[in-house]
């Protein structure tokens, strides 16, 4: 079994070595995904942003697409910005945005993955555990969620990440990297994107935020 971690790509590895794939489009909440799954698995627990072909027991966490445009912005700031973002900025981020999605279709398309919306779950990490019983059969001691969400609370995955420098450094056992958190809250790209900017962003995603339940 592979070692619990993050992995870039699969490619070549057998089933066998796998106990359970935690893929999501970045900034949409998979590393939260990640820390409970292994909590319930000592090894054979990827966390990737890639699309796996392996069938095992698999995740998808997906966001509503223009935050996950203005947090990876943000990042790339450092996560201390309080600009708006440019025209150009939109059109450069909705574009790595669009490519991560593809990688969540394959998934979508191949069926039989547990997928999670980071909105049902941010503020109740436990709904995954609910989410991954009703996809899997998998149940987990009451008592055990509530250690796990405990343990990794947004809290102290903030203390994790205040100890680190700057994104390039991450914790291994909890895949928490520096400046990792901002706000983690919903719909807060608003603050980031207006007017025009904020029409050609939606313009630019409408296809994915319509096909995830985002946009009617």
């Amino acid at each position: 079994m592979l070692p619990n971690g993050f992995y870039k790509s699969l490619e070549g590895v057998d089933e066998v070595e796998i106990e359970f794939i935690c893929y999501g489009v970045p900034r949409s909440g998979s590393t939260l995904v990640y820390q409970l799954i292994s909590g319930i698995y000592p090894q054979g627990v990827v966390k990737t942003h890639r699309y796996c072909s392996q069938r095992v027991k698999t995740t998808a966490s997906y966001r509503d697409f223009r935050d996950v445009v203005v947090s990876l912005w943000r990042r790339s700031k450092g996560g201390k910005t309080h600009q708006q973002m440019s025209a150009a900025e939109v059109e450069k981020y909705a574009t790595l945005c669009q490519a991560r999605v593809k990688e969540l279709d394959r998934y979508l398309e191949r069926g039989g993955i547990c997928l999670l919306r980071y909105e049902d779950f941010v503020d109740n990490p436990a709904f995954i555990f609910k989410a991954v019983e009703k996809t899997f059969g998998i149940i987990v001691d009451p008592q055990k969620v509530e250690e796990l969400v405990r343990e990794h609370s947004l809290e102290k995955n903030r203390e994790v990440a205040r100890r680190l420098r700057g994104f390039k450094e991450v914790n291994s056992a909890t895949q928490i990297h520096g400046d990792h958190i901002y706000q983690a809250e919903v719909g807060g790209w608003r603050k980031f994107v207006r007017d025009r900017t904020a029409e050609r962003l939606e313009f630019l995603l409408r296809a994915p935020l319509t096909r995830y339940g985002y946009l009617d």
